[in-house]
């Protein structure tokens, strides 16, 4: 018979006094009293039902946690909860030691009562961890070695509870059910279990510990006597001097001979802000009392630490705030920022620069596109105001990384950033991003950026004394910063969305850093993080909390980990919707393809969109995105088409163009030319067999259809080569394969495996989502107009993580026409529903594209703004966020007042509607080709002119006639020539603008480059 809640409630009581180990825990979690009574009550007389409750006492905290962070763990797989866990960071090293002890520790050699001792003493430390997690409070608690007697009595509390322990395990199962929690709540608790998980240190060994620190960093710590020798060493620290009035410093920072900080050491688990204002008190006393040399008075360099924690504060900030960092700084970083201080007594630190200079400046915006502009000002806004973590969501294919360059040079340029360090993901972004570094055009002189800014990749031998600009891999930074292995293995040419995606089970240990004395904290002013996988926000965090640094991270798809990390503070934010309308990127339609067991004919079917009533908030989405982990966790291997069924999905795929590119169907409903495609496969052997199968499907020989995985020898050339050429068109990949010079001709994406994470997911349909130049899609994809959509197909069911707002399948032609039609007569007759304003929007973003300058020009006449505009307006009357914003001010009657006004030019204006119909009436033939006679009479004008300029400039070698010819071929096209387009195809098989650069030298390059397009012109 279950006992009465008064009389468990009192034996719970008993039980918790007679246990001098786990009775603190009965005000968080009395089940954690219990199994670690009872392990401690048997581990003498009954082993092995001590480690039964050993590994009770692991399951129910680890479930426990998952409750308190609002992390989804599956039950009944202690293994599994506890690689969640770890990849939420909520774990340390150290804690999660203690965990596998708890589930996997058997004894070994051991006698069975030294292990189930062991596991006793592992319990208490997890018990001590979770309520010091839990309260804060850090004083020391000791193992308590109970006698026989105590024990016996122990063993007799446990078990006069253990008859309901059934029930009271399924009471707590229900109480820890999962639960929405926000970002900055679980933020919180990582951060108080990892400051949890060290011991707190004996007052008689802080200031010891302190002093290892400093030494560490380079400073010279002078002993008893040795208080005259100031300029032993650039940086010295004298031990408890005496100061006015009585008072004693524990420790004095003096730089060049002169005292410039003062360091206090505090007790473990005295509140440090507090202690902080101590420190800044002793900081102000007279610089006249003191017998040394004062630089400035009150010190400005301020340090409170209890031996694991450090404080810091510069008081020559605006109004300035202690911050926590990882070490000391060095005595050259002070040295560097006294003499910043000196040079610009009105701005004399890195953040008071921001806030006095950039927000001023204005120089070089106008190259930035209008979402890039509002990033770059949001992240000098947050920096200026003293943020230390700032996040920007930017759709792929909007300019982030450009967005991340031009905010590096602008912090060198006019806040005199010492340093920047760019992190990435993998090998081909960092080169990709050094190139693009490098290339980089200074608005002020129109300098490349390496020629004042030297940019270098960070190594295993650290940076050389001149980089203003490193670029490293996350890999490389563990290796330098927690020992773990080189990534001279290949592993940092792959993604971790794809390790994570890949690994059944993923090693989830969380990442401990050491101090680097080739990379130490304050090694640089700011840190980019360019859409990392979120393990770096998670297990490997440590990596970006080493530095001393604010860090900004770009995310096309910022987790409900990376959100915590950057403290919710997401400064701004550029919605794949967004860039759809303003026409960065394309809208993507979904397929299925389904094969049954009997091997019957498959079909390639649209699939359902995802609606706008379904349509949450970007920041709820995004904060959703981390509940994959609890799906997949544990599982095997993702699932993948299987070899008996490839050659059934590849002809269902073959089969399903013309209906996915029906503007390009040639006489007899074939394909003129396969779209750019790339096929998601599931490893090396596989993506062996599908490229083998599409070859024998499509009846094509080697070039049409290649295998590209980054760890080939010859990857970057198979890219380029995909890229550039019309003959190489369809790649097999089992990796992201895009990067910041993205293959913009994709226009098809075949996933055959088994997609786990809906981050990954949203970063296979960002390669083929950005727009392309039609000059340069045609160049890859003869018999193209224009690129109007991404076509998705599906055969793993991999859509589930994020459907479409709304999946248009049939824009083109007089289907599409009508569809259009029959919307925009919706809109005259105000019947038009959110879900069909959603589409009409998309319909009309596929039609950006196709538009002429006239096009663009009368329909920016008839409906008073540009055809983006319109798109824009329409997708936010729709939008959760914009709506939910609406609300707030106006209620109801706002959003439908919203809708309204978006509506209006196309619900009130016949000859606006007329004209957008009109693009679908145009004759195939001059949509689908630019041959014809006017072609011919501007080829045969610009070869004409072109003739006379290489007769007048030249002469000119072959190299650089092939560049000349190319760009004559562009305008020949496109009526004109953007230097863009030189890092565009065909130029980009050469080396892009930097091949450009070589070919001509640089200044003459320039030269030649305006005189050509005035040539031709």
């Amino acid at each position: 018979m279950a006992l009465e809640p008064s009389v468990l409630e009192s034996r719970f009581t008993d039980l918790a006094l007679a246990s001098a180990n786990f009775g603190f825990l009965l005000p968080h979690e009395p089940l954690l009293v219990l199994h670690g009574a009872s392990c401690e009550a048997h581990a003498a007389t009954a082993p092995a039902d001590a480690m039964a409750a050993a590994r009770q006492f692991g399951e129910v905290l680890a479930a426990e946690l998952g409750h308190l962070a609002g992390v989804r763990l599956p039950a009944g797989d202690q293994p599994a909860r506890l690689d969640l866990l770890s990849r939420a960071g909520v774990l340390a090293p150290r804690v999660l030691d203690a965990f596998n002890d708890l589930h996997r520790f058997d004894g070994g050699a051991h006698d069975e009562r030294e292990a189930a001792a062991h596991l006793v003493e592992r319990c208490f430390m997890l018990a001590a961890w979770f309520f010091r997690a839990l309260t804060g409070d850090a004083e020391p608690m000791t193992f308590v070695h109970a006698a026989a007697s105590d024990l016996s009595v122990l063993a007799q509390r446990v078990a006069a509870l253990e008859q309901d322990l059934p029930r009271l395990r399924r009471e707590f199962d229900q109480r820890v059910s999962p639960v929405t929690l926000a970002v900055a709540e679980r933020e919180q608790l990582i951060v108080s279990a990892r400051d949890a998980a060290y011991e707190p240190l004996r007052e008689s060994d802080i200031a010891a510990e302190v002093m290892r620190r400093l030494a560490k960093a380079g400073w010279d710590v002078l002993g008893t006597g040795e208080e005259t020798q100031l300029n032993r060493s650039l940086g010295c620290v004298l031990v408890e001097p005496r100061l006015a009035g009585g008072l004693r410093a524990d420790m004095l920072l003096t730089v060049g001979g002169q005292v410039v900080g003062i360091v206090e050491c505090k007790r473990d688990g005295i509140d440090l802000t507090d202690a902080m204002e101590q420190a800044g008190a002793l900081a102000e006393a007279q610089a006249g009392s003191l017998p040394w040399p004062v630089w400035r008075s009150p010190l400005p360099y301020r340090y409170v630490s209890d031996g694991r924690r450090l404080l810091f504060c510069d008081a020559n900030d605006p109004e300035s705030h202690a911050r926590l960092v990882s070490g000391f700084h060095q005595p050259r970083t002070l040295a560097r920022w006294q003499r910043e201080a000196e040079a610009d007594s009105a701005a004399p630190t890195y953040r008071a620069r921001q806030a006095a200079y950039l927000l001023w400046q204005d120089e070089g915006f106008d190259q930035l596109r209008v979402a890039q502009h509002g990033a770059v000002q949001a992240i000098e806004q947050a920096l200026a105001a003293g943020q230390r973590r700032a996040l920007v969501h930017m759709a792929t294919g909007s300019g982030r990384s450009f967005t991340g360059v031009f905010t590096a040079y602008r912090q060198l340029r006019y806040a005199r950033a010492s340093r920047v360090l760019f992190v990435a993901d993998r090998k081909l972004a960092v080169h990709q991003l050094i190139a693009q570094l490098r290339q980089f055009s200074m608005p002020d002189g129109g300098r490349p950026l390496d020629d004042v800014y030297h940019v270098q990749e960070l190594t295993a031998d650290g940076l050389a004394p001149s980089a203003s600009v490193a670029v490293a891999t996350v890999q490389r930074l563990s290796a330098m910063l927690a020992g773990t292995p080189a990534p001279e293995d290949g592993s940092d040419r792959v993604s971790a969305y794809e390790t994570a995606e890949r690994q059944a089970h993923p090693d989830a240990t969380p990442l401990e850093v050491t101090y680097c004395e080739a990379l130490p904290p304050d090694a640089f002013d700011l840190v980019i993080v360019d859409d990392c996988h979120r393990a770096l926000y998670g297990q490997r965090r440590a990596l970006l909390e080493y530095f001393d640094a604010p860090v900004v991270g770009f995310s096309a798809t910022p987790t409900a980990t990376a959100l915590g990390f950057f403290k919710s503070n997401l400064v701004d934010s550029y919605s794949y919707e967004q860039a759809v309308a303003d026409g960065v990127a394309v809208d993507y339609s979904v397929y299925e393809i389904r094969v049954t067991d009997d091997r019957q004919p498959a079909f390639a079917t649209p699939v359902d969109a995802g609606g706008v009533q379904a349509n949450s908030s970007r920041r709820a989405r995004y904060e959703d995105l981390d509940e994959e982990l609890a799906s997949t966790a544990g599982q095997g291997p993702a699932r993948a088409v299987p070899s008996e069924h490839l050659a059934t999905v590849v002809t269902a795929f073959r089969d399903a163009l013309p209906t996915l590119f029906p503007d390009r169907t040639q006489q007899g409903g074939s394909l003129d030319v396969v779209p750019k495609t790339v096929v998601l496969a599931q490893d090396g052997p596989h993506a062996d067999e599908v490229v083998e199968r599409i070859r024998d499907v499509f009846g094509a020989g080697d070039v049409f259809c290649r295998r590209i995985m980054h760890r080939d020898a010859h990857a970057v050339d198979l890219l380029r080569e995909f890229r550039t050429t019309p003959q190489f068109r369809i790649a097999v990949v089992t990796d992201l394969i895009s990067g910041i010079s993205d293959i913009r001709a994709i226009e098809c994406l075949l996933i055959l495996r088994e997609v786990r994470s809906a981050a990954y997911y949203e970063q296979l349909l960002a390669m083929g989502t950005q727009t392309i130049a039609s000059a340069e899609l045609r160049a890859v994809t003869p018999g193209a107009v224009a690129k109007t959509q991404l076509a998705v197909v599906d055969a793993v069911g991999a859509s589930r993580h994020l459907q479409p707002l709304v999946n248009v399948t049939d824009a083109s032609g007089q289907v599409g026409r009508a569809a259009l039609e029959r919307l925009l007569h919706r809109a005259t007759d105000g019947l038009v529903t959110p879900q069909e304003t959603a589409e009409l929007a998309i319909r009309l973003a596929r039609l950006i594209p196709t538009l002429s300058d006239a096009d663009g020009a009368e329909i920016r006449k008839l409906a008073g703004q540009p055809l983006q505009e319109l798109v824009t307006r329409l997708l936010d009357s729709v939008d959760s966020d914009h709506l939910a914003s609406l609300r707030r001010v106006g209620g109801k009657r706002a959003v439908e007042d919203d809708r309204r006004v978006a509506l209006f030019p196309l619900a009130e204006d016949p000859e606006l509607q007329e004209a957008l119909l009109s693009l679908y009436d145009r004759p195939a033939p001059s949509r689908v080709t630019t041959s014809g006679s006017w072609r011919r009479r501007q080829e045969e004008t610009v070869g004409g002119r072109l003739a006379e300029f290489i007769e007048r400039a030249g002469p000119f070698s072959s190299a650089q006639l092939w560049w000349i010819e190319k760009i004559a071929d562009v305008v020949a096209t496109e009526t004109r020539f953007a230097p863009a387009y030189l890092d565009g195809i065909p130029f980009s098989a050469r080396g892009g603008t930097d091949g450009f650069l070589d070919a001509f030298g640089p200044d003459a390059a320039i030269d030649l480059l305006d005189e050509l397009g005035r040539s031709l012109a």
